[in-house]
């Protein structure tokens, strides 16, 4: 339990000194996240499975009404045994199932910190001029999957993705 607890620590620690000047960490249970200062993080919960919403500069709505933002949502998997390419397979096959309009942009392997991911970007255009841009990331450790989300307008995924990738690669799980 020492052993676990000091390697907790640690992690939490290094995690904090390894963040972008300028950036916050967001720190829980066994994971840490950085964003810009001028992004929040939310209580705001959607959906019972988010665990936490980081939301982009209020301004970023002022032209689209669509506030750019990252969440993180959690899926326990310990009763089902699938590989990674399994179950991003699944949810992208959930996706265009349950949304008519959405178009899969590019499907890769990647790492993040070192742990193997899957990065998914997906469209969709929901109505009412409301077109949206997604980055997910797929990782699955412990029987839990986490899902990365980074949501923008189509309009604007240019201009915030370098931002959302920073967010995104700056997520570590404890070891």
């Amino acid at each position: 339990m020492k052993i676990k607890l000091t390697t907790l620590l640690l992690f939490f620690i290094s995690s904090t000194l390894f963040a972008q000047k300028g950036w916050e960490t967001l720190t829980k249970d066994n994971y840490a996240v950085s964003y810009p200062k001028d992004w929040i993080s939310s209580e705001q919960k959607p959906q019972p499975s988010m665990v936490f919403l980081l939301m982009s500069d209020e301004k970023s709505q002022n032209e689209d009404k669509f506030r750019e933002n990252i969440n993180l949502t959690l899926e326990d998997l310990t009763l089902q045994t699938l590989s990674l390419e399994d179950y991003s397979k699944l949810s992208i096959d959930q996706i265009t199932g349950q949304i008519p309009s959405a178009k899969v942009i590019s499907n890769e392997s990647i790492k993040i910190d070192g742990w193997e991911a899957i990065a998914v970007i997906w469209t969709a255009d929901f109505g009412n001029g409301m077109a949206l841009k997604f980055k997910q990331i797929f990782l699955i450790n412990n029987g839990k999957a986490y899902i990365l989300t980074f949501s923008s307008t189509t309009t604007e995924y240019d201009e915030y993705i370098e931002v959302g990738d920073k967010i995104l690669n700056s997520f570590k799980l404890a070891k």
